[in-house]
């Protein structure tokens, strides 16, 4: 295949616009169209459709967008150098913002391996999410962006794609029986926990508008650590990414895990950066260490998406 191929894929998973991948590739629209249709064949899937917000992904271009990923970085690799950058011999903070889901998983892992290893650096984390994230660069200074689907994307930020994820149920199995799986008629006649960016209404909201059934909400939070803290010794049930919430049962052994009853989409997490730090020393190492971290969620013993926990692709 042609790598030229690949590259455009990333670049249209990043950008979401053939208008604007054009611009990034230095290509023309005619272009990036051509190596769309060559792309739809190789792969037998439309893997991006026109929608209100843009060319949106496929469920298989959401599949194969990691392998893609780090098929370039690999290759990336191969031509050039090695970092000079030396974690134990500096005292950089690196600036880091993400939301609390991805936090939770990804801070105590580079925490302990950066503790681990005896390096100098540190870290300063800072709440974000997809529509926040451009303004949490600006004003923390990040040096990376991390969330899911993140939006506003841009020529003046690169992006990658570190893996992709779905939803899982969990509970307090302490407080509350459930069949194993959750069935059907249990998730839609249980009290539920909602987070949302708003606080107001998420998209498993509208997964019981699809049953005509109205949820029954006890609580609603904008953040997944306070809603895991709300759900001990209570019946609630939350729906969150499922990266968060394996990490969060392996920190409190009350908690409980299942797959949603229901068809349940997948999304990607991606890294986000300034283009002006695309060949910086420091920001190339921070971006390798954290693929090197995330690598893991998608392997045998990660968290990323499997069989058993997505209903829906």
């Amino acid at each position: 295949m042609d790598l030229n191929l690949l590259l455009v894929f990333q670049c249209l998973m990043n950008e979401r616009s053939v208008t604007k991948a054009a611009n990034a590739l230095f290509l023309t629209q005619g272009a990036v169209s051509a190596s769309l249709r060559k792309l739809r064949v190789v792969f037998n899937d439309e893997l991006f459709t026109r929608g209100s917000h843009g060319m949106a992904p496929t469920h298989r271009a959401l599949e194969i967008a990691p392998q893609i990923s780090e098929a370039l970085k690999s290759i990336s690799a191969l031509v050039t150098s090695e970092q000079d950058f030396d974690p134990t011999r500096s005292s950089r903070v690196f600036r880091i913002a993400l939301s609390d889901d991805l936090e939770n998983m990804l801070a105590k892992r580079m925490i302990r391996r950066a503790d681990e290893q005896g390096w100098t650096i540190s870290f300063s984390f800072y709440q974000t999410n997809s529509y926040l994230w451009p303004q949490s660069m600006v004003e923390h200074g990040a040096d990376l962006a991390i969330c899911s689907s993140p939006k506003f994307l841009s020529t003046m930020h690169k992006s990658q794609v570190l893996f992709s994820a779905s939803y899982i149920c969990v509970y307090d199995k302490e407080t509350t029986q459930f069949s194993t799986p959750m069935s059907k008629q249990e998730y839609l006649h249980a009290r539920h926990g909602r987070v949302s960016f708003d606080g107001l209404r998420g998209f498993v909201d509208e997964l019981f508008d699809a049953e005509r059934l109205q949820r029954k909400v006890k609580a609603s939070f904008t953040h997944f650590s306070g809603a895991i803290n709300a759900i001990i010794g209570s019946p609630l049930v939350l729906t969150m990414p499922d990266y968060a919430a394996h990490s969060f049962v392996e920190c409190n052994s009350r908690l409980a895990v299942s797959p949603v009853p229901l068809r349940v989409p997948s999304f990607v997490v991606s890294m986000i950066w300034d283009i002006n730090k695309e060949h910086d020393e420091e920001s190339r190492w921070l971006r390798r260490f954290v693929l090197e971290l995330t690598d893991q969620v998608n392997g045998p013993s990660g968290f990323g998406t499997t069989q058993e926990g997505v209903l829906f692709r």
